[in-house]
């Protein structure tokens, strides 16, 4: 089972529990908060009698990126199964349209809201007003301020430490890196960190430039053609993208400029990626999360 997969069964079931929780006592009991990080089990107590859910909204930061049609997909397959209706959309990175998405469920009625936050920090407007209208709300991949009662996600961290360990290893402890960052949301902010902690015992390992690809191949491509043009050949060493579609961009940008004497690393453990990695030693790793 892919990672994706997993994790939005994982999901599921913090959802059921919840959402039982939340309605199924007397007087309208509140849920206790649970959280769960990769294939860890969560916890919530839910009492005897509960309501079935009839629709559950998710609104991902974008459906450009195959890690996220996953969750579309998995979603909708469970509410096939399940009974409920699933409505799915896509906040293209934009903090604005996500929380219009979740004004719009709330005005639904929707019984369970699903945020795969644009911003981290954000949406906690959005949040709140779904916590005040009773409606419960689960953070999916990053954590969400604003009150959200679970967090579905995996060791972020560990994915952006075994990219870093793996360029470590590969640079024989020394050489010059470009990282290539993303949009201000905690799973990011995991990755980085822990790529820095893999790296921060080597000296000779420098990061020369860190800059912000907004996790997507338009934008990672383009910024670096930018990195390529101030960095002649033969001064960058490897670099680190905090996605697949970061590093993607940006290994295609590489391979248009004729520049190989460099290597790729990553996280999301993407069909892409896979294929890059099996036809091409410069793009060399991506971490896989479960």
């Amino acid at each position: 089972m892919n990672k994706s997969k997993l994790s939005i069964l994982v999901m599921i079931v913090a959802v059921f529990a919840l959402v039982l929780a939340a309605c199924g006592g007397k007087g309208g009991s509140s849920p206790s908060p649970a959280s769960s990080q990769g294939s860890g089990s969560p916890s919530a107590s839910a009492p005897a009698a509960g309501k079935q859910l009839k629709t559950v909204a998710l609104t991902v930061m974008t459906l450009d990126n195959p890690y996220f049609v996953a969750y579309k997909e998995s979603l909708e397959e469970v509410a096939a199964k399940e009974g409920f209706k699933a409505i799915v959309e896509g906040a293209e990175f934009d903090l604005a349209k996500q929380q219009a998405q979740i004004e719009a469920f709330i005005q639904k009625k929707v019984d369970l809201i699903l945020v795969n936050a644009v911003d981290s920090k954000g949406i906690a407007g959005a949040v709140q007003q779904a916590v005040e209208a009773g409606i419960p709300i689960i953070a999916v991949d990053v954590h969400a301020d604003g009150g959200v009662n679970a967090t579905v996600m995996s060791d972020n961290f560990q994915a952006g430490k075994l990219a870093g360990e793996y360029m470590v290893k590969r640079l024989n402890g020394k050489g010059n890196v470009v990282l290539i960052n993303g949009n201000p949301i905690t799973s990011i902010f995991d990755r980085v960190d822990g790529f820095k902690e893999a790296i921060k015992d080597y000296p000779d390992i420098k990061i020369i430039e860190e800059q912000n690809g907004k996790q997507n191949r338009d934008d990672s491509y383009k910024v670096m053609e930018n990195i390529l043009a101030s960095n002649k050949e033969g001064t960058i060493d490897a670099v680190f993208g905090v996605n697949d579609p970061t590093a993607i961009g940006a290994y295609l940008a590489a391979k248009a400029a004729n520049r190989n004497d460099f290597f790729f690393v990553s996280v999301d453990g993407s069909k892409d990626a896979v294929e890059f990695i099996k036809t091409d030693d410069q793009f060399g790793q991506t971490s896989q999360q479960h």
